[in-house]
């Protein structure tokens, strides 16, 4: 089944069952202070709702993508029930069931269209960083988190490696979970092969989904490592663990192995081979970024956050110190953290658009 389709299904689930609820209710007075706390309620529940599906347990997987949706339809009925409160407060009238329950669906529906409409965007983000240790100009593509078969259409991951294709950057890095859980044998192998015409090098770092470590709680594993890395290596792509690759004389690569592996190696025992060229360090994740400066990074490039995905965890994840999205800068050294080609488990996206990093490095001076 299409997955803006199903998606469509469970949302309607999520109104009906919530349409159900408040329809038991509808006839008890509920005053002002009241309604403030079932509000409030609402606005927690459906932040619950975000929060399970893309920081909870693994065994929660199942029921992950109609949870998605009920925060979609709670959060917009809180917001609809706002609304109605100061309308009704404001005309002095009695406050009907059905007119509140048409601005909820319509505020819902309306969630539902941007949030779909949002995971199917996907927007190039364009970067400049200079620095003395360059003495020539580089463009490369970062592309993380496609998750192929997760949240998209595989239209619309062909419409984006193509219009990364048409760039030409010298140099294209997939950054990690670019297939995930969900991804059948064939989606996988569809997916490198759409880089394999790349004309300019294409390398390849691990998330912490590409292995399908939890598919058990999905569909089961759809493929092995080894048949991973073979489709991957069969389309030309350079597969990078904890290793540095050559760009040019003054430019070097260096590809983190995830941080969920035990077989990463510690920064500390990565030698650079060329303290003087400027180094570009792709980590999936971005939690080590202090420890990769050490080792000499200047630029590091980073994924796996989504920037949050779901209105309002971007905030959350900020406030408990976390490298959510952006550009952070640490004692000169500079990290980009993307939001991501795509996003998880379902097309919802309240926050920042899906993109993919296009970076200029230049000459300082």
């Amino acid at each position: 089944m299409n997955i803006v389709v199903y998606a469509a299904l469970l949302f309607a689930v999520s109104e009906i069952i919530l349409t159900a609820v408040q329809f038991a209710v509808r006839k008890k007075e509920i005053r002002t202070g009241k309604r403030v706390i079932i509000i409030l309620a609402k606005a927690l529940a459906a932040i619950a709702f975000a929060v399970l599906p893309l920081a909870g347990p693994v065994f929660m997987r199942p029921v992950q993508p109609l949870m998605m949706a009920a925060y979609i339809a709670l959060f917009a009925d809180a917001a609809a029930d706002i609304l109605c409160t100061v309308f009704f407060a404001l005309a002095k009238k009695e406050r009907v069931f059905s007119v509140t329950k048409a601005v909820s669906l319509l505020c819902g529906i309306l969630f539902f269209a941007y949030a779909v409409f949002n995971m199917l965007t996907v927007k190039p983000n364009y970067h400049t960083y200079m620095s003395e240790k360059l003495s020539g100009e580089h463009t490369l593509v970062f592309i993380a988190d496609l998750h192929t078969g997760s949240a998209q259409p595989f239209s619309v991951t062909e419409k984006t490696v193509a219009d990364v294709r048409a760039l030409n950057p010298d140099f294209t890095v997939l950054g990690g979970d670019i297939v995930d859980d969900y991804t059948t044998k064939e989606e996988m192998i569809e997916t490198f092969r759409l880089f394999k015409d790349f004309e300019t090098p294409v390398y390849y770092i691990y998330g912490n989904h590409d292995r399908q470590g939890h598919a058990k709680y999905a569909h089961g594993q759809q493929f092995a490592q080894a048949e991973l890395e073979k489709a991957m290596t069969d389309c030309n792509i350079i597969i990078l663990k904890d290793e540095f690759a050559r760009i040019s004389p003054d430019l070097l690569l260096l590809g983190r192995e995830d941080m969920t592996e035990e077989s990463r190696v510690d920064i500390s025992a990565l030698e650079n081979p060329d303290s003087e060229a400027y180094l570009v360090t792709a980590d999936h994740q971005p939690a080590d970024f202090k420890n990769n400066i050490a080792a000499g990074t200047d630029l590091q490039i980073s994924g796996h956050t989504h920037a949050g995905q779901l209105f309002p965890l971007k905030f959350f994840y900020a406030l408990i110190g976390g490298y959510v999205y952006g550009d952070y800068e640490i004692d000169g050294s500079v990290m980009n953290v993307s939001a991501g080609a795509c996003g998880w488990r379902m097309p919802f996206r309240t926050d920042a658009h899906c993109n993919y990093e296009v970076i200029t490095l230049k000459p300082a001076g």
